[in-house]
Order: C-alpha cells, then structure tokens, then sequence
C-alpha cells in the first residue's frame, strides 16, 4: 500500500484549517460570520502557515487587507455574485454550471457528487433542496477525505482527496475562477477564489506520490 504524499502535521492541520475557511466563505456567512472570519480565522490561519506556503500567506494578507468598513456589503455582493443579479449571476456555486458544453443546474456533475457522497456515508450538505456539487459542499467532502485519512493512518482516504482535488475540483473551479473575474467582484471574493486555486494547486502537486482514479463516478 502506498504510503501519504502529505506527512507533515503542522502542514496537514493548515491545509485542512484553509479547507475550513474557503467552505465557509462560499456558503455564505452571515455578518456575524464574516466578523469572525476577519478576526480569528485569517489571523489564526496566517499565524499556523508553513513556510512553504508563503504564497498562500500573501493571499490571506491580502484578503485580511480586503475587510470592508461594512461587513454588510459582503452579504450584498455574495447575492450579486453567485445567487441572483439582472441579466444572470457572474458565477454559480455549482460544478454543473461550468463543466460540458450545456453547463446547467443539476447535471451530471451534480449526479457524481451525489454518488460520491452516498458512498462516504454523508448527508448532504447545506439546504435540503441544494443541488450536490455546490462549491462548499465539495470543499467540505474533500477536508473528510484528507482529515479520515490523517486521523485514521488511511494513505487510500488521502489518495482519494488528493485525486479528487486533482481530477474533479482543479478543473472547474479554474473556469469558475476566470468567470467570476468577469463579473467585477469585491477583492475579498476574488481573493478567496484565487486562495482556493492556489490550495488546490498545492495538493495537486502533493498528489503525484499517490493517484488512484476519482473520476469514476464524474
């Protein structure tokens, strides 16, 4: 059996900390929320960085730097962004609406995740009526992936993590990175689209030491 391609505690305990964060912010907290992202969670999160990820640090900084006056216009532009605005939001939460050559709610993405999360044994995440392939639903399945596998010594629930961030996540969250762009948002979202990038990047680079197939239910 292969073994981890991440061993490193303090690095697993960050990564799986900025999992949490990205999670929360792209389901959409609260003010009260986003006061405790601005006050424990960046600072918390720059604090633990390993230095081989320094270039995260920058981006935590600079969205630590983003805060706005009114922790209100957040609120605000998440709806404008990613739920409802004249003439289409800038760039749905969902994998289905920028994967195949007809994006669409609900599609065969949607379907896979749903599998994927029967078969680990959770509950869908979010509202009851929120389609699988929500963003924050699979972040959240990718930080159970990695965390079973560092708390239960399991190198194949690690593998899996690393593969579906590699073969399924990568992939789409890039085209749902440039649309977002073209939609003018406030630097905190773009900054946390481009930390999602670049964190899916790093495991990306990790998962060369172990690759079995994710994409068996895509």
């Amino acid at each position: 059996m292969a073994g981890f391609a991440i061993t490193n505690h303090t690095d697993r305990v960050f990564l799986l900390n900025a999992l949490e964060l990205l999670a929360t912010v792209f389901r959409g907290p609260d003010r009260d929320g986003w006061q405790g992202v601005f006050d424990t969670g960046l600072p918390e999160l720059m604090a633990q960085a390993p230095s081989r990820f320094g270039h995260l640090t920058d981006i935590l900084g600079g969205l630590q730097a983003a805060r706005p006056a009114d922790l209100d216009e957040l609120e605000s532009e998440y709806v404008r962004l990613f739920i409802a605005a004249g003439g289409g939001v800038a760039a749905p939460l969902y994998e289905s609406c920028h994967t195949g050559t007809t994006p669409r709610v609900m599609g065969e993405s949607a379907l896979a995740m749903s599998r994927r999360l029967a078969e680990a044994g959770l509950e869908p995440a979010g509202q009851a009526n929120e389609p699988p392939d929500h963003l924050a639903t699979e972040i959240e399945y990718l930080y159970h992936l990695l965390a079973t596998g560092w708390t239960r010594d399991d190198p194949e629930a690690e593998a899996l993590g690393l593969a579906f961030a590699r073969e399924v996540m990568r992939p789409w969250t890039g085209r749902f990175t440039a649309a977002l762009d073209a939609g003018s948002p406030h630097p905190v979202y773009a900054g946390t689209a481009s930390l999602l990038c670049a964190l899916l990047d790093a495991l990306t680079d990790a998962s060369f030491k172990a690759q079995p197939s994710a994409t068996g239910h895509a």
